[in-house]
């Protein structure tokens, strides 16, 4: 999917057409060309071309201020990117004034220099005035909380982590006064006395006791130890001495992950397994297929998106109009190695409530159009999107729900879950989830090109025909899960001409016979 920015944009009708303005940021534009002159001249020198460059670096500064917004953040919560963003203007701002007098002027009477000096000194005197804003606003926190300077809590960390990071930057900022980290303890042999956000990694917490005790010899009492990572994460040794030095000394213990919600749910998503992903595992078929697949996929998709676009305009306009607004919902299935994948559809079922509130029967929200589009498999053109973006592939396992999902790690989720698959030209929505998933997993085994693009002709006969069971390739199918993957010899032949009649058994081939998702 494409990546979007953590900052979201705002409403328009919350949007000013002039943003603020501070008057130190006004006064220090209007002052730091002067100086720029100053430094590269030792005084006031070429009085004209001064005041020339200085009120054209004044203007273009306001308006890249404008254009920036940089006296938006608020100076007691100055942070890194907000400086980028005033190193940002300030540069653009010096290249514009430069390039307009350049043009107009040639700059003749003013040395090149001072352009490259105005810039460092514009930069400077900004990033300065709101971090030196920042340094007084925590001055004047600090002070608030001297008087309870005696009741301080002293906290030890365990594991170095982003989160025990995060900890640390919030301690410094909210609990100022009240609570201080004294020093953070980490099992990993080269992070020993380094520091983390400026607090010493002092030992390993196997080690905690001696350093309790060393800390305890100074006269520094240890109130509070905040574990910053899963305890599953710790070595045995170090976890147990941990919690024992707790109950014998008193000391209160948090898990830091667990009272943030981070640590991991015990309900599992559709029940699988992590340690039974495998995704080094490939197909006998070679990997070479499945990054041959991936440009066919992109190339495929793109042809067929610019091919029906005018029929998905018209079928977004009868959804619009039958079902009502959004025309494309989505459903969160599993994808490659059980990751979470979002696919789109055309919506096909009104609400499930009225205006009144009240539910409505199931078999009052299908409409007509709902019912053709279904039927003809046009509600799945928005899928084109998951392919294009990596997440599907046109042929593949037909990615399932979560509670459809087999109870243990399934070779079908080895791939890129496709938009139409071997289950689903062999009976579709009249396969049950085991069949599903062994006609899935005979794909993985055995996929190749020339699979592919018989797959992709008998759907187009199965849109037309619709869903049909054979039992005998159903029951071949089976066979071959039941064997772990071992390749049946009665298996030889791979795909019927669309319209031919299938087998009366499952000896010889295991045929495909039609069907939708």
């Amino acid at each position: 999917m494409l990546m979007l920015s953590a900052r979201a944009f705002s409403p328009s009708s919350q949007a000013r057409l002039l943003s603020r303005l501070s008057t130190y940021d006004v006064a220090w534009a209007a002052v730091s060309p002067a100086l720029a002159f100053i430094v590269r001249h030792g005084g006031i020198d070429h009085v004209d071309a001064m005041l020339t460059y200085c009120s054209t670096a004044f203007i273009a500064s306001l308006l890249t201020f404008q254009l920036f917004k940089i006296s938006q953040p608020m100076s007691r919560f100055f942070s890194a990117p907000d400086a980028v963003e005033v190193v940002k203007a300030c540069s653009i701002a010096v290249a514009i004034a430069g390039a307009f007098l350049f043009t107009f002027t040639r700059m003749d009477e003013t040395p090149r220099a001072v352009p490259l000096i105005h810039f460092f000194v514009l930069a400077t005197g900004l990033i300065a005035g709101r971090s030196i804003s920042r340094i007084r606003h925590r001055q004047r926190e600090a002070r608030k909380h001297e008087s309870i300077s005696e009741a301080v809590e002293n906290i030890v960390i365990v594991g170095v982590s982003r989160l025990a990071w995060f900890y640390s930057k919030l301690v410094d900022e909210f609990a100022h006064g009240e609570s201080r980290i004294i020093a953070v303890l980490d099992e990993g042999s080269r992070l020993q006395h380094r520091s983390l956000n400026g607090y010493l990694i002092a030992g390993s917490p196997s080690h905690a006791s001696k350093v309790f005790d060393e800390y305890a010899a100074h006269g520094v009492e240890i109130h509070k130890i905040v574990v910053a990572i899963l305890p599953e994460n710790l070595s045995g040794a170090a976890w147990g001495d941990i919690k024992r030095i707790s109950k014998q000394r008193g000391i209160a213990l948090e898990i830091l992950p667990e009272r943030l919600l981070l640590s991991p749910s015990s309900k599992k998503l559709a029940r699988i397994h992590s340690g039974d992903f495998r995704p080094e595992r490939s197909s006998p078929s070679g990997r070479w297929l499945w990054k041959l697949k991936r440009i066919v996929d992109i190339l495929f998709a793109a042809t067929v998106l610019l091919v029906v676009s005018p029929l998905a305009i018209i079928v977004s306009l009868l959804v619009l109009v039958d079902v009502g607004y959004p025309v494309v919902f989505w459903q969160q299935r599993l994808g490659r190695f059980g990751r979470p994948l979002h696919i789109y559809k055309f919506r096909t079922m009104r609400a499930p409530f009225d205006r009144k509130g009240h539910p409505v029967p199931d078999s009052e929200r299908l409409s007509p159009v709902g019912q053709f589009l279904r039927a003809t498999r046009l509600d799945e053109i928005p899928q084109f999107w998951n392919i294009l973006t990596g997440e599907m592939s046109v042929v593949g396992p037909r990615p399932l729900l979560p509670i459809d999902q087999p109870n243990t790690y399934s070779t079908r989720l080895d791939v890129r879950p496709g938009l139409t698959g071997l289950a689903q030209i062999s009976g579709g929505k009249l396969l049950s989830i085991e069949e599903k998933d062994a006609f899935d997993e005979h794909y993985v085994r055995h996929g190749s090109i020339f699979l592919d693009f018989s797959i992709l002709a008998r759907t187009l006969w199965v849109m037309l025909r619709g869903d049909r069971r054979n039992e005998a390739i159903i029951a071949a199918a089976l066979a071959e899960k039941q064997e772990h993957g071992k390749a049946k010899n009665t298996i030889l032949r791979a795909v019927e001409i669309p319209g031919e009649p299938l087998p009366a058994s499952g000896e010889g081939a295991l045929l495909m016979a039609g069907g939708g998702s």
